[in-house]
């Protein structure tokens, strides 16, 4: 039995939860991100939830904010439910949350980032992150109704899709979301762990990323890691080119 405040669902709903896939969403979304993909076509147990503060889990931590709260939160969920054998596909910040799971839980093998990476941010990028943190505590609708459709290559074409998650993320909580935006500025470097475990990790880039620059990916990567790119898509992969989002996890998961 469970015993984890998470917000969480499996699918398919009865069977079989050994060798799961958990999902892991970004900044202000939640587990219903992964409805946009045919989950099914992955022919294996998927463990959807929320991120404390996100969607239906509340955030409880009283400390300083950090990434590593969230990853503790998620291995509890795991312990509670005895999966000692899974892997993670997290979404931008859920790709943070999954590299720290990654390092520190004997329970997870491998984690795909999709529209994420495994650097430090810059000192200018900290700055960007305490000034959201600030927006968000100040005007959090106003902040939400601009910046996702800004996650978009092109949010004209996905306009009916970028409506339902404004509508979503409005419905959350200010203090929870600046808490995150800190938590992802104080977040660990894992560039080193990964060159020792290339073969715990694999990247899935949208080409038109304009959170994370190809080039800066490419940069990070060469000599060491593939990157399976998606072309015609920015941050937002999943929703941009979910057929070839889809085919890559089932060809990225077969080869566990």
């Amino acid at each position: 039995m469970h015993n984890s405040q998470l917000f969480h669902k499996w699918i398919p709903n009865k069977g079989s939860i050994e060798n799961p896939l958990v999902l892991i969403h970004g900044f202000l979304e939640s587990h219903t991100i992964w409805y946009q993909l045919p989950l099914s076509k992955l022919n294996r147990p998927v463990l959807l939830l929320d991120v404390p503060g996100f969607g239906k889990s509340d955030l409880l931590d009283d400390n300083h904010p950090s990434i590593a709260y969230f990853a503790r939160e998620i291995d509890q969920l795991l312990r509670s439910y005895k999966v000692s054998n899974c892997q993670i596909v997290g979404h931008s910040m859920g790709g943070y949350i999954g590299l720290d799971l990654l390092e520190h839980s004997e329970n997870v093998q491998k984690v795909i980032l999709l529209n994420s990476n495994f650097w430090t941010d810059s000192d200018q990028k900290k700055k960007d992150r305490t000034r959201v943190a600030d927006i968000l505590l100040k005007s959090k609708n106003l902040f939400i109704s601009e910046a996702i459709p800004n996650l978009f290559l092109h949010p004209e074409k996905h306009q009916t899709t970028i409506d339902a998650l404004i509508q979503e993320a409005k419905t959350g909580i200010a203090e929870w979301y600046a808490y995150a935006s800190l938590a992802m500025r104080e977040r660990s470097d894992f560039t080193s762990f990964l060159k020792e475990h290339p073969e715990r990790i694999e990247i899935i880039q949208g080409d038109q990323d304009a959170l994370i620059p190809l080039s800066t990916m490419k940069e990070n990567c060469t000599g060491w890691k593939t990157i399976h790119i998606v072309k015609d898509s920015g941050h937002m992969s999943l929703f941009e080119q979910a057929e070839e989002v889809i085919a890559l996890l089932h060809t990225l998961l077969q080869t566990n």
